[in-house]
C-alpha cells in the first residue's frame, strides 16, 4: 500500500501527465467507448436531422409524415444504419491492428459487435417506413 501511495505521489509531484498514469487497458477502453459514443452520435444526427427535414417538406399534409415524404425518407432509413455499419467495419479494423500489435483486442471487438448490433436493431425498426405508402 506505500509503495502504490508513494508512486501516485511521486507522479503527480513530478508532473506526470494523466495518460501515462493510466493503464493500457484503461486507454484502450476509452478510445474504444469514445469511438463508439461518436458513432452512434453521428447515427442519431443523421436521423434526427432527416427527421426535421421530413417534417419541413411534409408542409400541411393530411396522411401520416411517412406517406408524403419523397427522399427524405430514404435517407432515414438508410443513413444511420450505414453509418453504424462503417463504424462497426471500422472498430473491426481497429481489433485487427491492436491485435497485430499485441494489445487488448476484445474491447474493440466488443465495440464492433455493438455497433453491429445497434444497426440491426434500428434497420428492423425502420424497415416499416418502407412499407407505408
Amino acid at each position: 500500500m506505500g509503495a502504490l501511495l508513494f508512486s501516485v505521489t511521486a507522479r503527480v509531484a513530478n508532473r506526470v501527465p494523466s495518460d501515462m498514469m493510466t493503464s493500457g487497458a484503461d486507454l484502450t477502453f476509452r478510445r474504444a467507448a469514445t469511438y463508439t459514443v461518436a458513432v452512434m452520435g453521428g447515427a442519431l444526427v443523421v436521423a434526427l436531422l432527416s427527421v426535421a427535414w421530413m417534417s419541413i417538406g411534409s408542409g400541411d399534409c393530411v396522411e401520416s409524415m411517412m406517406t408524403c415524404a419523397g427522399g427524405e425518407k430514404y435517407v432515414l432509413v438508410f443513413g444511420p444504419p450505414a453509418l453504424l455499419l462503417l463504424g462497426g467495419v471500422g472498430a473491426f479494423v481497429q481489433t485487427y491492428r491492436v491485435w497485430r500489435a499485441g494489445g487488448r483486442w476484445p474491447i474493440w471487438q466488443g465495440a464492433g459487435w455493438m455497433l453491429f448490433v445497434f444497426m440491426l436493431i434500428y434497420a428492423s425498426l425502420s424497415a416499416g417506413a418502407l412499407t407505408e405508402v
